[in-house]
């Protein structure tokens, strides 16, 4: 089954979820065999973009694939681009956030890289 990635459209982000969210979002989506599978971004909020990801189960035996990998690659451009700090919140893995290129700041937030404390 073939696995591709690309900036993610609004019809891939419907697909995904099963219905649109609600905040605005810039994002790459990852296929397997044309059906959305993984989608990564940023929800933009109003003083901030909080980094997101997910997965459908079938993706996680490719999740080191050269496409997922050149998708996560995208999405930490995307990061570094916004205008507007960049923060996650941890619900699993910390040191795949600091993998990704964020850097702790309390509790369970995440900002990406040298955004100023306090931001959460």
């Amino acid at each position: 089954m073939t696995i591709t990635w690309s900036a993610a459209a609004a019809a891939d982000i419907d697909e995904f979820y099963g219905e649109r969210p609600g905040e605005s979002m810039r994002a790459v989506v990852v296929r397997m065999g044309g059906r959305p599978v993984a989608i990564i971004g940023i929800a933009i909020e109003r003083s901030r973009a909080r980094a997101f990801s997910e997965y459908k189960p079938e993706l996680e035996p490719h999740l080191k694939s050269i496409s997922v990998l050149r998708a996560i690659k995208a999405a930490q451009q995307m990061f570094a681009a916004s205008v507007k700090p960049v923060v996650a919140v941890c619900d699993g893995s910390a040191a795949l956030l600091v993998r990704l290129g964020f850097v702790h700041v309390q509790d369970d937030v995440y900002a990406w890289r040298g955004v100023v404390n306090g931001v959460a």
